[in-house]
């Protein structure tokens, strides 16, 4: 089977190649974005002072895979589009084996799921920056795959030898980046659906504990409570004792956005983020002026408004977490910007003029320039980062992306300003009726252990996340590829009970 998922998936390698191929053509050098910093202080810090500490904020994987490619000659931006673009395109190869083996008519499905996986923007995008996201999609894909060839096996032998291809993938993933973890409660759902536990040596029982307790390691307190009470604000419970003296200073930004509850999604991530995440920068309320010197109380409080908050309405969390879910379910919502003549120039001005004031500013690594001394003014340096804008290899990517438009979307916004938008005027498109009718088919006999599980895994995943946390696309996009294979369970089944007749 894998070699008919290679055989198979030769169309979108072909697609997906010739797409990366002339992406980094015209654009060498992955983007520096706001988060890509916290990703390569590891790194920094070995190079700059030979210390080796790899902070809570950004644990395992991506920040140690930095390291071997700044010793390369050019610069970790040059190296790193090539490195995740191949990983990128090789991920195509189990996507195409779990069609493979998971459909009747898998030569149906085959070419045009992994084609449009193959050029889906958002992921094109991500391998291309400083950003562990695009290894975070890549190895939910293979986590996939693992599980559906370990979970196929009826020989319990061969079972408990398989399984550590899924192991492997999903260890790997679940040290990338700590919203992996909400991955566990699904994969324990389906571990007992399918009795897979039955088949478990003490290797496999001391490996899943083993990883359990590490992946505790995985995350920030102080950025995990931030997020966490920013996604539950409106629910703070005002007229409580626990915490009256600092609730009496944001009670009328608590009034204001519970009022506002149905736009919350589009507020969230405005003032009262900053506020949460440095309440030490205003002036406006002393006690929380005072957090701004004090991580662990500030973690507490955060913790205990949140949690008081969530026991009073659970049913609000849940609400505001479908918010965030719908406004973030089409990949229309991914912004096509990113792909524009220009704009990585635009972006990438100010922190190259800070690799110029800064001797021991991190980008001087980053882009491979000389770690001491004067650097050229950035109109000399600006054409290594586009060379060749406007182009023919431009055009074709910038044409194919945008190709995607609105096609692939399961909701219809209104036509209003974002912070106007609001849940109840969402309707469903087509597609996003067939995707409900698809989940439910993806639980018959069947399709339940392989791809049934993994819509469980995805929907739970995608809730939890967006239930402690803001609006952002990239919570989503991890789940794209269980959403393309789950929309041709109906057809196949239609077909598979038309085979047998």
């Amino acid at each position: 089977m894998v070699a008919d998922a290679i055989r198979w998936a030769i169309p979108a390698l072909l697609v997906g190649g010739i797409l990366r191929i002339l992406f980094v053509s015209y654009m060498p050098y992955a983007l520096w974005g706001a988060d890509s910093r916290s990703f390569f202080v590891f790194t920094h810090k070995l190079f700059l002072n030979h210390s080796f500490s790899l902070g809570d904020k950004r644990r395992y994987l991506y920040p140690l895979l930095m390291a071997p490619m700044a010793a390369l000659p050019g610069g970790v931006l040059r190296w790193l589009p090539i490195f995740q673009h191949l990983l990128g395109w090789v991920t195509l190869v189990p996507l195409a084996y779990v069609i493979r083996k998971s459909f009747v008519r898998w030569q149906l499905w085959i070419i045009p799921i992994t084609i449009l996986y193959a050029g889906l923007p958002e992921v094109l995008w991500c391998e291309h920056e400083l950003l562990a996201d695009n290894v975070f999609f890549a190895l939910f894909l293979w986590t996939f795959a693992g599980w559906t060839a370990w979970i196929t096996q009826k020989d319990p032998t061969r079972s408990r030898r398989v399984f550590w291809f899924f192991f492997v993938a999903f260890a790997l993933f679940i040290l990338t980046k700590p919203s992996g973890r909400f991955v566990w409660p699904g994969l324990a759902i389906g571990t007992l659906m399918t009795q897979a536990w039955r088949n478990f040596g003490w290797r496999q029982i001391t490996a899943i504990v083993l990883l359990m307790g590490v992946s505790l390691t995985v995350g920030s307190k102080r950025q995990g409570s931030q997020l966490f009470y920013t996604s539950v604000f409106p629910l703070t419970r005002l007229d409580t004792p626990l915490h009256a003296d600092y609730k009496a200073e944001i009670r009328d930004s608590v009034e204001h956005y519970r009022n506002n509850l149905e736009y919350f999604h589009a507020m969230q991530d405005g003032d009262l983020f900053y506020f949460l995440r440095d309440p030490g920068e205003q002036d406006a309320r002393p006690l929380w002026k005072a957090l701004g010197k004090d991580d662990n109380l500030k973690v507490k409080i955060y913790m205990d408004l949140a949690l008081e908050g969530i026991k009073a309405r659970p049913d609000l969390v849940f609400y505001l977490g479908l918010q965030r879910v719908v406004f973030d379910a089409n990949l229309s919502a991914y912004g096509l910007s990113h792909f524009a003549d220009g704009g990585y120039v635009d972006r990438s001005a100010l922190y190259y003029n800070e690799a110029v004031k800064d001797e021991k500013s991190p980008l001087r690594l980053a882009f491979g320039l000389p770690p001491h001394g004067p650097l050229p003014p950035y109109s000399e340096f600006a054409h290594h980062l586009e060379p060749a804008p406007g182009s023919w290899a431009a055009r074709t990517v910038q044409t194919w992306v945008a190709s995607y438009g609105t096609k692939f979307d399961y909701f219809r916004y209104p036509k209003v300003p974002k912070n106007e938008s609001k849940l109840s005027l969402v309707r469903p498109t087509f597609l996003g009726i067939w995707m409900l009718l698809a989940m439910g088919c993806a639980f018959l006999p069947r399709y339940r252990n392989t791809l049934g599980i993994w819509v469980i895994i995805s929907v739970l995943q995608v809730f939890a996340v967006y239930s402690v946390s803001l609006v952002n696309v990239h919570y989503f996009a991890v789940v794209w590829p269980v959403l393309f294979v789950t929309m041709a369970i109906p057809l196949d089944a239609l077909l598979a009970r038309f085979i047998r007749k």
